[in-house]
């Protein structure tokens, strides 16, 4: 099995996890957005395709059709501490220790009836066989707010802050850190940023792309 890219600790596979995942070690977190399932095309509400400032034409999210791969997962990582996103309408099953919400703000969000619905501006974390948090004993509402302008590499990209948060909170330094849906590398990026290892795999190639030139650049420029 050959990366797409390995250096300084980080190492990437382009290709779908459900072939990757058994031929890798146990890992000391999974942190990871998976697919929802709900068959994502876009951000643009309007139809006009210009809301996104994301450098690629096409804002669909492979294998977003179905939830089998994080079901893969689920069973694959059924040990090991894990961080899942999820859909509030669909919550991933399980035994589960915790459920955060990511509140991203007043300046996203959608779904529904405009006039008769709340906007929906958040998104559920779920969280597993995490040990003892570092730091401070924080608040489950977990307030990154995001804007439009804020999705440059992937449709469903995460916001750095949140992932360094997430992965700073719950693993220690040299810890391994896998993302089995690892988009654009925002994970990763947050990875090299707090000096811990990581994996990650993304079935289509044009997020390894953006994954790697993201982790060449100075950690001081994401």
């Amino acid at each position: 099995m050959t990366p797409y890219f390995e250096e300084d600790g980080i190492t990437i596979y382009h290709g779908d996890c459900r072939e990757i995942l058994p031929r890798l070690p146990s890992v000391d977190m999974v942190l990871t957005d998976p697919p929802y399932g709900i068959s994502l095309r876009n951000h643009d509400t309007t139809g006009k395709g210009g809301r996104v400032p994301i450098a690629v034409s096409d804002y669909s999210v492979a294998g977003d059709d179905s939830s089998d791969s994080a079901m893969f997962l689920l069973e694959w990582a059924k040990a090991m501490p894990i961080i899942l996103f999820a859909s509030p309408k669909n919550p991933w099953p399980g035994d589960w220790r915790q459920w955060l919400v990511w509140d991203k703000g007043g300046a996203v969000g959608g779904g529904g009836d405009i006039a008769t619905c709340w906007k929906f501006d958040w998104e559920l974390i779920q969280v597993s066989r995490t040990g003892r948090l570092n730091g401070t004993r924080d608040c489950s509402v977990l307030r990154f707010p995001v804007g439009q302008n804020d999705f440059v590499y992937h449709p469903t990209e995460k916001p750095l802050s949140l992932m360094s948060y997430l992965a700073g909170k719950t693993t220690g330094p040299a810890d391994l850190i896998l993302d089995p849906f690892m988009g654009s590398g925002t994970t990763l990026v947050a990875c090299k940023r707090l000096g811990r290892r990581g994996i990650g795999i993304e079935i289509e190639e044009r997020y390894c792309e953006a994954a790697v030139k993201r982790l060449s650049q100075s950690v001081f420029q994401f």
